[in-house]
């Protein structure tokens, strides 16, 4: 009786998606989606694989057009969308049109990829049939959402160049909507190593995977400002300039709706991943950020940031990244002292709140700990224009010795507890070395230093 009872229960969900044949080909309907496959590969294992698309298709678009409210793919008011068995050999549309693609996926590439009819512009999606039911889902909602940013623009609109140049914002939103779909699988987790290993990269790269590891800052938009501002940057790029892309396209939204701007937000970003666990939802299930050494010369790119471990226990000589002095949360922490036209200012009073990467800085810890830089601290000073005081500047780039034959100055450096010092006058330089002091043969970046105009 149980296996009568079981045997029902799967005729009865085998049933309730409409069954259509055209000779050579055979479909699978449900409301807004069709599974498409070729008559001679038809088998339980198909029709079921079929039906188990069409849930997640479904559950997919609920999800993302009703419930979140995004706008449905293109011609879906009249046509369905079709899902393509993507290791078999069907690849007409089943309304005689001229439309033919290319359905075959290598098992062992793809997982699946969305695409839509040169002819009308509906959209479809072609899937892996060897991947698992968890891979299997989260991909089709990955690959729906695509077809969901295809009715916000034509990418035919778009030059190649500016095309790749935003791939990332793309691909980040679409493997994000694979979490609110299917918010226990958290198979997004496996693409976010090449950001957390490279966090200095640009946003913009493009390299099969970096792109995908955006969906941390897609994350971090969605948890800090919900959904809105991503529907708003998906309509915006075909009409922008050639030169303005989904970074630009942000910052202007940030600025306009949000009260505040890209600058600001990859702050709080760094902050955020710096604490994944305790900022991200998910957060403690994210693999450790990668923390570099002052001395290792990666540039950070367009949007990128570094953690670099330069902080001792004790007094050091560093610049701050840009941003609120309350949003570095430097562990250990005692205080922090700025030098500036002949005045002190120091955190234990509060008299420093905000922080700039031109300018130098005592910070004092009880413990070795990080700071974080962002794209947007280039720690740049005009030393030709310099008056006859001390100056407490900082730098986000090593400088050499040659930086500073301009004009005639004296530069002094503090680090782990030793004092260095250079001079291009010569009777100073003699001086220097008399006094034992080290002599200073480059700055190191993302550190401080004094320097007077003699």
């Amino acid at each position: 009786m149980k296996i009568f009872i079981v045997f029902l229960l799967i005729a009865l969900h085998l049933s309730s998606y409409d069954r259509v044949e055209n000779g050579t080909s055979v479909y699978y309907e449900s409301t807004h989606f069709r599974t498409v496959f070729d008559l001679s590969y038809e088998s339980n294992t198909s029709i079921t694989l079929a039906h188990s698309y069409l849930d997640t298709a479904e559950l997919s678009w609920s999800q993302t057009v009703e419930v979140l409210g995004f706008k449905e793919p293109r011609n879906t008011d009249t046509k369905k969308i079709d899902i393509y068995f993507g290791n078999h050999s069907v690849a007409r549309d089943t309304n005689n049109s001229i439309d033919t693609i290319s359905t075959f996926i290598d098992e062992h590439s793809l997982a699946g990829y969305a695409w839509y009819y040169i002819s009308d512009r509906t959209p479809y999606f072609v899937m892996n049939t060897k991947l698992t039911e968890d891979q299997f889902k989260v991909t089709i909602s990955h690959e729906f959402f695509h077809t969901v940013q295809y009715a916000y623009f034509i990418d035919d609109a778009l030059t190649d160049t500016k095309f790749y140049k935003n791939i990332w914002w793309l691909e980040a939103t679409a493997t994000l909507m694979e979490d609110e779909v299917y918010d226990t699988i958290n198979d997004y987790i496996r693409f976010l190593d090449p950001f957390f290993e490279n966090s200095h990269y640009s946003f913009e790269l493009q390299d099969g995977s970096h792109e995908y590891a955006m969906v941390i800052f897609a994350k971090y938009i969605r948890e800090k400002y919900g959904f809105q501002i991503i529907k708003d940057s998906l309509s915006i790029i075909e009409t922008s300039a050639e030169d303005v892309g989904y970074f630009e396209i942000l910052d202007n939204l940030l600025i306009q709706d949000y009260n505040s701007n890209m600058q600001v937000s990859i702050n709080e970003f760094a902050k955020w991943v710096v604490n994944a666990d305790v900022y991200f939802e998910e957060g403690d299930l994210y693999p450790p950020l990668k923390n570099f050494t002052p001395a290792e010369r990666s540039v950070i790119g367009k949007g990128g940031i570094k953690v670099v471990d330069n902080l001792k226990s004790g007094w050091n000589m560093v610049t701050l990244s840009s941003s609120d002095v309350n949003s570095l949360e430097i562990d250990s922490l005692e205080s922090i002292w700025a030098y500036q036209s002949g005045i002190w200012s120091n955190s234990i009073e509060n008299e420093i709140s905000n922080v700039q990467s031109s300018q130098g800085y005592w910070v004092k810890t009880s413990a070795v700990s990080s700071l974080y830089y962002t794209y947007f601290d280039n720690g740049e000073n005009d030393i030709s224009t310099l008056n006859e005081e001390w100056h407490l500047f900082g730098t986000t780039e090593q400088l050499s010795m040659d930086y500073f034959d301009t004009q005639n100055i004296i530069v002094w450096h503090y680090s782990e507890g030793v004092w260095y010092a250079f001079s291009n006058d010569s009777s100073i330089s003699d001086k220097i070395e008399k006094l034992g002091y080290k002599q200073l043969n480059s700055i190191q970046a993302y550190s401080s230093y004094w320097i007077k105009k003699i």
